[in-house]
């Protein structure tokens, strides 16, 4: 049983306000002006970096209004482990930017400790939670909960994946359709929300997840052990290829015979740092909400990351005209290049293969979902405010 409990059909009518096919709703408001009894705050450990939201929750004749205040992203050491804990040193790096950003959200949006929620990403894996929970304890007097994987994939797929879609003048269940993968830094995982008839009123959804313990960071991490930190990128490439398929494609496999809808869905939702990588380095002029991505994407991204990585973070971003889009390109790129070493793209750029292979990506609609990063922890924060 999940630690959060959460009634499907009531989320596809509340959080379809945080992603629309326009995209999430970014609100500019100036110092001061939050209403504590509106705003609310989430700070988001993960296993790459920490992320913070604030919202302004109200209501309108629909019963809710959301709007995206803030939203920051800061990488962090957290995953690095030795012995399999958490090094004192990336509990301090960590505890400091969620320090930053409890502070922020306090002071510049003026939200209450009560309204301010932390949690931990079900990608963080180490012996020593408990460490790391007290950190965050000493530096901001609040306990946080670690979510399983169930639970935060039923978020996500809440949070990422539009509720509906349009076809002439007409309007469809855009999520009984659908399916999410997310490759995090962590953990690989996804799932989809499927109808579910009552004898008596309005029909609910269930919700199918999966996953498997292996992410950008963590499948590196393995490769690194079992080769040293200082081999080069060739033999890096090799051994990737020998564990994927023991570490990547037996465990998605597995999944995908026990839940055979995984793969029966035409309409994809791809999320996760390494799909923002390789949406990001390969289609930089494209800044849209839902951004189509093909088979052939995956599989020149794993290509060029496996041959030359360096090349890869570095697109040619003289063809884009606009001077302004161009701009906001390299500033993502330089993104990409702070986030990801060579063999984070290519360890990142082997499981998303995998991902294709296993998970029949080929032929079917294929979306790169840029705000998903935030999916999971705007809807636990909308679900503790509506509480």
């Amino acid at each position: 049983m999940s630690p959060l409990k959460i009634r499907a059909g009531y989320w596809c009518a509340v959080l379809s306000v945080l992603v629309s096919f326009s995209g999430l709703i970014f609100a500019q408001v100036r110092r001061g002006s939050a209403d504590n009894e509106e705003v609310h705050g989430g700070i988001e450990i993960g296993a790459k970096g920490v992320k913070a939201v604030a919202l302004r929750i109200g209501t309108d004749d629909e019963g809710y209004n959301v709007k995206i205040l803030y939203a920051e992203t800061v990488n962090t050491t957290v995953a690095q482990t030795k012995n399999n804990k958490f090094t004192p040193e990336a509990i301090k790096e960590t505890g400091a930017a969620v320090q930053r950003f409890y502070l922020r959200l306090l002071q510049d949006y003026r939200i209450t400790p009560e309204q301010i929620h932390i949690i931990g990403s079900s990608g963080l894996l180490a012996d020593n939670l408990p460490d790391l929970a007290a950190e965050i304890r000493q530096r901001t007097g609040q306990s946080i909960p670690f979510l399983d994987t169930e639970t935060e994939v039923q978020l996500s797929i809440a949070g990422a994946i539009p509720r509906r879609y349009r076809s002439g003048k007409s309007w469809y269940d855009n999520r009984s359709a659908s399916v999410l993968i997310d490759i995090g830094s962590g953990n690989t995982k996804g799932g989809y929300q499927q109808i579910r008839q009552v004898a008596v009123g309005t029909p609910d959804y269930d919700y199918v997840t999966w996953g498997v313990m292996k992410g950008t960071v963590t499948f590196t991490n393995e490769i690194n052990k079992s080769i040293g930190e200082t081999a080069d990128l060739a033999t890096f490439t090799k051994r990737a290829q020998m564990l994927s398929s023991d570490s990547i494609r037996v465990p998605i496999h597995n999944e995908v015979a026990r839940k055979p809808g995984l793969v029966n869905r035409r309409k994809v939702y791809l999320s996760g740092g390494i799909v923002w990588a390789m949406a990001t380095l390969l289609h930089p002029e494209d800044r849209r909400s839902f951004t189509p991505v093909t088979i052939d994407d995956i599989l020149t991204f794993y290509n060029r990351a496996v041959t030359d990585p360096i090349a890869l973070l570095n697109p040619d971003l003289s063809k884009i005209r606009d001077r302004a889009l161009a701009e906001i390109a390299e500033r993502e790129v330089d993104s990409v290049r702070n986030t990801f070493t060579p063999k984070n793209l290519i360890a990142g750029a082997e499981i998303l293969r995998a991902v294709a292979a296993e998970m029949n990506l080929g032929g079917k609609q294929l979306y790169f979902t840029r705000y998903g990063t935030y999916s999971w922890i705007l809807s636990y924060v909308r679900l503790q405010a509506e509480r």
